[in-house]
């Protein structure tokens, strides 16, 4: 009889693994950005943006900005939108806001699936600003 069944730890660890099978995953996607002229340098880093769950409906959003040298960096402006070009829907403005130390929304509504443009704009002063593109793909 105890030669079919599993050792506790393995049990355990089968348990652990069918309950994660088909729970949302959430999406993160890495966007650089450089505001450098040429001869002159400028702000440059990266904002981390994590997508929950990355699917259609009702999605949170928190994006955290990095500086060059990998820190937490502080902007006082990030803007995020997002659009379907295939469907001409959008562009569908976030709403972001500062959260203390990263940005958040709780509720951005992506009714489709698709691959979706994802358009980040990091000011830096109160003339740099950059905005950068990347697609995020959305599933059902």
């Amino acid at each position: 009889m105890l030669t079919g069944t599993l050792p506790g730890r393995a049990q355990a660890e089968a348990a652990t693994s069918e309950q994660s099978v088909g729970l949302p995953v959430a999406s993160v996607t890495t966007v650089p950005f450089d505001m450098s002229a040429p001869g002159a340098p400028g702000a440059r880093g990266t904002v981390q943006i994590t997508l929950d769950p990355g699917r259609v409906g009702e999605n949170s959003v928190q994006a955290v900005v990095y500086g060059p040298d990998g820190g937490f960096a502080t902007v006082p402006e990030l803007r995020m939108s997002f659009s379907l070009p295939g469907q001409d829907i959008g562009p569908l403005d976030a709403r972001i806001t500062d959260r203390g130390g990263y940005w958040a929304a709780d509720a951005v509504n992506l009714p489709l699936p698709g691959t979706w443009e994802m358009s980040v704009t990091v000011r830096a002063s109160e003339i740099d600003q950059v905005t950068e593109t990347k697609s995020v793909r959305i599933t059902r």
